[in-house]
């Protein structure tokens, strides 16, 4: 527990500390010690702050003072919300030999009504913010960089700071610079990149007080999965020497990361090549299909029902003379093979081996898709016990046999109309 003394002189009223021994405690926590002197505990003026600024304020008022002294940085953000809106003080003393904090510079200027303020030492950017408000800044040090931090960062006016997207910062911070540093991240709104020039796990808990200590330099790697909810990354520069204690660590971490970058390349163009070659099968697939049903369809238009010689032609002889034109295309057709429920509704060749017709189309042109053909020592005519039907197995595509694993679905054995497969 604090004791803060309250002493009135003139037109001055003076906060500090007191130093000597605390009261008993079985005194009140206020002692009025004459007339012009007050003593609070800390405590007490966190439980009775509406009384006590009252009280104060209306001495004030009383003894019509303009000017405040206050010991140190600290205890004038105390002083300065406990007198809000008394409009007779216009000036301030900082007794301490301690540099302006920012958040005692806000409070100043939030105040209004001070329109002079002296302390040990002000920032530049301080007092460019408090001269934009009309407030006189008087430094009783010479006006200099607060810390090696703003002075490497060359932080010396109000926009530098706010502005600035990339700062350095050194391991072995003073008080100052952790102040200095904490005020730039209250002002400042577009920093990207700290770089931070040794290892020290304690100089990222002054950004971010959730971090749980961790004395692994490696685990370091860790906080990114943390730190990307805030948007923030972490990437380690090693230095020479770790370097070289960790040269053979190295090669083989680079190593592995060469050889996964050389499988992920080769997977992904596969993965590519077979998609676009699939892609191009189907296209190859759908034109040769449709030439072959534009025949079909052209022979069943002209030859269905009666011709001008009175003849009339049956669904039998019509089929026969569209396989007429298809044998024209291609002599090696055998049939037409249908299976319901999946896309296997193509012409049937046979070749003189069972080799030709793996890489050659109904058109005899080279094609990797190949065609459906017939066991070239089956009887096409007059059909053996054992008759094999051959084509590629295009899953990812479709085509050509691809879909003949339908016929294992649930789906296809409940729709008894798939069991007829014609030939």
């Amino acid at each position: 527990m604090k004791k803060i003394t309250v002493i009135i002189k003139d037109d001055t009223i003076l906060f500090k500390y007191r130093k000597n021994k605390l009261t008993e405690p079985n005194l009140l926590n206020t002692n009025i010690i004459s007339n012009n002197e007050l003593v609070f505990s800390d405590e007490y003026l966190k439980e009775n702050t509406k009384i006590v600024s009252l009280f104060i304020k209306e001495l004030i008022n009383e003894k019509n003072i303009t000017k405040i002294v206050i010991s140190n940085n600290e205890l004038a953000c105390i002083v300065l919300d406990l007198l809000k809106n008394v409009q007779t003080i216009e000036e301030l003393n900082i007794t301490d030999n301690d540099n302006l904090t920012y958040a005692l510079c806000e409070k100043v200027i939030k105040y209004k009504n001070i329109k002079k303020l002296n302390c040990y030492n002000i920032p530049q950017f301080m007092i460019e913010e408090l001269d934009k408000h009309k407030i006189l800044a008087e430094s009783r040090n010479e006006v200099l960089f607060t810390s090696n931090f703003m002075a490497d960062n060359d932080l010396n006016s109000f926009s530098k700071i706010y502005y600035k997207t990339i700062i350095k910062i050194d391991d072995n911070l003073s008080d100052n610079e952790k102040e200095d540093i904490r005020t730039f991240f209250l002002i400042n709104k577009y920093v990207k990149v700290i770089h931070i020039d040794n290892y020290n796990l304690n100089l990222i808990n002054e950004f971010d007080e959730d971090i749980d200590d961790i004395d692994d330099v490696v685990a370091l790697k860790a906080l990114n999965k943390k730190l990307k909810k805030k948007r923030i990354r972490i990437s380690l520069v090693y230095s020479d020497d770790y370097l070289e204690a960790n040269y053979l660590q190295q090669i083989i971490f680079t190593t592995l990361k060469i050889c996964a970058l050389i499988i992920f390349t080769i997977v992904a163009s596969v993965l590519g090549y077979v998609g676009y070659n699939n892609y191009q099968a189907e296209l190859k697939d759908a034109e040769l299909k449709s030439k072959l049903d534009k025949i079909v369809q052209k022979e069943s238009s002209l030859n269905t029902g009666t011709n001008n010689y009175g003849v009339t032609f049956s669904d039998d002889e019509v089929t026969l003379n569209s396989y007429k034109i298809l044998k024209d295309v291609n002599s090696d057709m055998v049939g037409w093979l249908t299976v319901k429920g999946t896309k296997i509704d193509y012409p049937v060749v046979r070749g003189k081996d069972n080799s030709y017709y793996l890489t050659t189309n109904f058109y005899k042109e080279a094609d990797y898709n190949g065609w459906v053909f017939m066991d070239y020592r089956n009887n096409a005519t007059d059909l053996d016990a054992n008759t094999i039907i051959y084509a590629h197995n295009r899953y990812s595509s479709g085509i050509m046999f691809g879909t003949l694993p339908n016929v294992r679905k649930s789906s296809w054995l409940e729709n008894k109309d798939n069991y007829y497969i014609t030939f």
